[in-house]
């Protein structure tokens, strides 16, 4: 389905209704709002991003004639946040990137909405270079263009068409690959963006089939990019084959991932405020002439967190707190923007052992303490400097 777009403005029939209902109580906010602050939508052109652009749209205009005001009136910028579309065109597919570029163009102004659109040829890319083509680089590259389209439009929300079934092959790539409980938590529903900005996933509860069969309903085309066909593709061998395959056996199998990644969620949300406060309590981040990017573990502060927990609760062992560690570790990657890309579940257990060696007393703080296995990747350095663990980016 490639025509132009055709649906009307509104249609309240049973499937578009259920999305209508879903994305408001997904999108409202504390205040029972949910136009009043600006938000960028990621829209390819698929159905998902065309079903999120027109529901959000649609939210606008409820939103707007709920005030009293039209949605060209006068009066919307002032009551309502704006709400624009950017697309991406990675030029990857020639004639269909553009043609993805137009349709989505056209659907804009038939939502009557701002649309902002990156082409990659008219990037700062050398003339002679190739296009980046992999999935890593293509994202940074979308996420750099919605930091900025926000940034623009003064938006706080970028909003991305992620579905339960996306959710169901991220968790499943994350088991295939090897994970953590932070891998097997998967996406959420939101998460922090560049600037304080925020990313939104309104559509991480609901199925891709009840997307298409809801723009079918109202009779909205959209895109269909025939890479996604492509099963040498992890993600798409898991999309096409797999989860297919699973359905036929178990056909409530996307369900079921999709709430133990959020049972998952909750309980990494526990752990990380654990996390959180051991890093308070026992790490610094300190800036040092020669290097900005500095952690500091204090013995003494993790002694005196052990002396006062068995004073409350009996005998303490760090080694149970293993997972309370792993996880002040990553955040404490996160808080000092080094990247966790190379870090392996190998590399961040041997940490957390030589943190609870520290913590145990069973290393001589007069020696130097070293990570087995040489630097951390990044590279990150660890070493004892007057009885703490010293670790900061070379």
């Amino acid at each position: 389905m490639i025509d132009q777009p055709t649906a009307k403005p509104r249609n309240d029939s049973s499937k578009w209704q259920y999305l209508r209902q879903a994305i408001r109580a997904s999108w409202i906010n504390r205040h029972g709002r949910a136009a009043d602050v600006g938000t960028v939508i990621g829209c390819s052109g698929g159905a998902d991003s065309v079903a999120l652009a027109r529901l959000l749209a649609e939210l606008w205009n409820d939103e707007a004639a709920e005030a009293g005001v039209s949605s060209g009136g006068s009066k919307k910028s002032s009551l309502l946040g704006p709400l624009v579309i950017a697309h991406c065109n990675h030029g990857l597919r020639g004639d269909e990137s553009n043609a993805d570029e137009s349709f989505v163009r056209n659907l804009s102004e038939t939502l009557d909405l701002t649309c902002v659109v990156h082409r990659e040829a008219n990037s700062s890319r050398p003339a002679n270079a190739p296009p980046a083509q992999d999935e890593s680089t293509l994202r940074d590259i979308r996420r750099n263009f919605f930091h900025e389209v926000a940034q623009q439009h003064g938006c706080r929300y970028i909003a991305v068409a992620h579905t339960a079934d996306d959710q169901a092959e991220t968790l499943l790539h994350h088991f295939l690959r090897g994970t953590g409980p932070r891998g097997m938590g998967g996406m959420t529903s939101t998460s922090p963006f560049e600037d304080e900005m925020v990313l939104r996933r309104p559509l991480l509860s609901v199925r891709r089939k009840n997307l298409r069969e809801g723009l079918r309903e109202i009779a909205q085309s959209w895109r269909e990019d025939a890479s996604n066909q492509q099963t040498h593709y992890t993600r798409n061998w898991i999309r096409q084959d797999v989860l297919p395959l699973l359905e036929e056996r178990y056909p409530t199998a996307v369900a079921a991932m999709v709430r133990a990644g959020q049972l998952q969620s909750e309980t990494n949300s526990m752990v990380d405020r654990f996390a959180q406060r051991w890093l308070d309590e026992c790490t610094r981040f300190t800036p040092s002439k020669s290097n900005p990017d500095r952690w500091t573990i204090f013995a003494e502060a993790m002694a005196a967190r052990s002396s006062n927990a068995e004073t409350n609760a009996g005998k303490f062992n760090w080694h149970q707190e293993r997972p309370i560690i792993v996880a002040a570790c990553q955040l404490a990657w996160d808080q000092l923007g080094w990247s966790r890309g190379a870090m392996t579940m190998d590399h961040w257990q041997r940490l957390a052992s030589t943190i609870l060696e520290l913590a145990s007393r069973e290393c001589d703080p007069s020696e130097p303490t070293s990570f087995h296995g040489g630097p951390l990747p990044g590279p990150i350095s660890l070493r004892n400097f007057e009885g703490n663990l010293v670790l900061q980016a070379e």
